[in-house]
């Protein structure tokens, strides 16, 4: 006990001197018990050293999907329906976040309809993103399954003690006694002049935290599968939304049916090639796919990998097709240093050393802050151009 709140409580007549160091040695051999308990345990067993960081549970395997119609979908509805569905599947999932609700349903509509075919589980949060994902922390531990949107990944990082200390650390320091399987739907990525606050990509950042989960569509088709599986499986989950691919044409796809799911870990080979690999994911791989069109005027076959999924990575795909091709670029909108880019090369590097004739490429956006400036966001964020480029330059090796 301090000495000042000590001499408060005598002085006072709260208590005695000797009833205040009777209850100090009972706090103090309370305290030695509890110490000796602990220490007469024996040390944990190293095999257990990654146990729980993730769930056991297996993915199923890919099959064709069924198409609800030969309509195109644009990624922004795929994901509404693909939430609809599993919140019709699963009376546990709930959802909340800013403006969520109808009639707005999200600053981008992704969520709209939901609140009115859902009552009571779709709901609007306070402008706190640090509330939002410790709210969706303690309903998951209590059993629930919360879906919670962050409205730009620039504005994760007041969450990011919830998310990083507190969601992601939950299976694995309990041992598995509980799951925390969250999953933070962010909206995020540039090409869409949103300045400094509301371009940012932050995969690289979730991706080095052991627990999160981490997925980046590029399509409607893929966007629907994994925000499914998203809902199904006790992992936290990271589900990154590309801004600028919502309503793009070319990211729209027939829509699979409510049976579709994507595993995690599981990338795509978006087009086929034979002489050079780009590995892509979210907004990048468009700009591979015409990088790859505009080559192959040039007599040159290029193959496009979408990762689709970042944590857990496709290791075995990227490995294929550089043993094939000998020749790979990494591309993503995010900035070059320390980007999640630089993993990927370094794992080529470490598994397909002796295929390459060619040192791995990584294309990705200069070392700043995406400007408002439209001249200046093209010149900071990677192009096709930039993608042709590199790739005449290593097929020239």
């Amino acid at each position: 006990m301090h000495p000042c709140r000590k001499d408060t409580l005598i002085r006072n007549r709260v208590l005695t001197p000797d009833e205040v160091e009777a209850f100090r040695a009972s706090i103090k051999s309370e305290v030695d018990q509890a110490a000796a308990e602990a220490d007469s345990h024996p040390q944990p067993a190293t095999s257990n050293l990654l146990a729980h960081i993730y769930s056991e549970r297996t993915a199923p395997a890919i099959v064709r999907p069924t198409y609800l119609a030969e309509k195109p979908v644009t990624m922004i509805d795929a994901i509404n329906h693909g939430l609809r569905e599993e919140m019709e599947r699963n009376p546990k999932i709930v959802m909340w976040g800013e403006d969520i609700a109808d009639p707005k349903g999200g600053v981008f509509g992704v969520t709209r309809g939901l609140s009115s075919a859902l009552p009571g589980r779709v709901f609007n949060a306070p402008l706190a993103e640090a509330s939002i994902a410790g709210v969706a922390a303690g309903m998951a531990i209590a059993g629930y399954k919360p879906i919670i949107e962050i409205q730009f990944a620039d504005y994760t990082w007041p969450a990011f003690m919830q998310l990083r200390n507190e969601i992601a650390t939950v299976r694995w320091r309990s041992q598995g006694t509980w799951n925390c399987p969250v999953v933070v739907r962010i909206a995020a990525g540039a090409y869409i002049k949103g300045g400094p606050w509301h371009s940012a990509c932050v995969e690289g950042v979730f991706a080095h935290i052991p627990g999160w989960r981490v997925l980046f569509p590029s399509c409607a088709e893929d966007a629907k599968g994994l925000i499914k599986m998203a809902a199904r499986l006790e992992d936290p989950v990271i589900f990154l939304e590309h801004k600028g691919l919502y309503r793009k044409v070319q990211a729209q796809t027939n829509e699979p049916d409510s049976d579709f799911v994507i595993p995690f870990g599981k990338g795509r080979i978006a087009r086929a090639g034979t002489d050079l690999t780009i590995v892509a994911w979210g907004y990048t791989v468009h700009l591979a796919q015409e990088a790859a069109r505009q080559l192959e005027a040039q007599g040159k076959s290029v193959e496009v990998i979408d990762l689709r999924s970042i944590s857990p990575l496709d290791e075995d795909l990227i490995s294929r097709s550089v043993r094939k091709t000998n020749r790979v670029i990494v591309a993503h909108e995010d900035s070059l240093t320390m980007g999640f880019g630089a993993e990927v090369a370094a794992r080529i590097a470490e598994n397909c050393f002796e295929y390459l004739d060619a040192p791995v490429r990584r294309i990705a956006a200069a070392d700043s802050f995406v400007p408002t400036a439209p001249n200046l966001e093209a010149l900071t964020l990677p192009s096709v151009a930039d993608l042709r480029v590199a790739a005449e330059e290593l097929l020239g090796w």
